[in-house]
């Protein structure tokens, strides 16, 4: 009977340390890196988030406007843990450290994170969408479909929520 206590025990303990591997990298993988946006990470973002709710929204540490939008963000995406999140600075090169910091007062911090990667940030600007010039903010929309709505300045509490609304499956209510 000892034996088979301590198998159980042994299978406890590995079972135990597998699990928390698999948390603490889910929990890391978003706050860990923060990736360089360089042409083609567009299409990219796009590409992983095919068929899922997602929300991609292009920032700047200087832009009032930005701010606002992304601490609506983080007040409202608790309610949909379905729709993922985006978060692309158009700064180049902008400290890690900064953007963490913005991003977790925004209760944004598990979120995928980029940072333009390009002095020459129009080149970037055209990959994105050939007549935008940088106007911030900038979010696009990505649903269930696949189908992507852009929207340029700040979003309206009302709208995002109707949006937000409409990615929940009826089985997930």
């Amino acid at each position: 009977m000892k034996n088979f206590d301590m198998t159980v025990l042994r299978f406890r303990i590995v079972l135990l340390v597998l699990i928390s591997l698999v948390f603490l990298k889910s929990v890391s993988a978003n706050e860990a890196s923060i990736k360089p946006f360089i042409k083609g990470s567009f299409q990219q973002i796009q590409l992983e988030h095919k068929e899922r709710p997602t929300i991609i929204t292009f920032w700047s540490e200087s832009c009032a406007f930005c701010m606002k939008e992304l601490a609506l963000l983080g007040r409202l995406i608790k309610n949909y843990p379905q729709v993922e999140i985006v978060s692309i600075t158009t700064d180049p090169f902008l400290k890690e450290e900064t953007v963490r910091q913005i991003l977790s007062s925004k209760n944004l911090q598990n979120i995928q994170k980029w940072v333009f990667a390009d002095d020459y940030v129009e080149r970037l600007y055209f990959d994105i969408d050939k007549s935008w010039r940088g106007e911030l903010p900038l979010t696009y929309f990505i649903d269930r479909e696949n189908n992507m709505l852009k929207h340029l300045g700040v979003i309206k509490e009302d709208e995002l929520i109707d949006w937000l609304t409409k990615q929940v499956k009826k089985d997930e209510l």
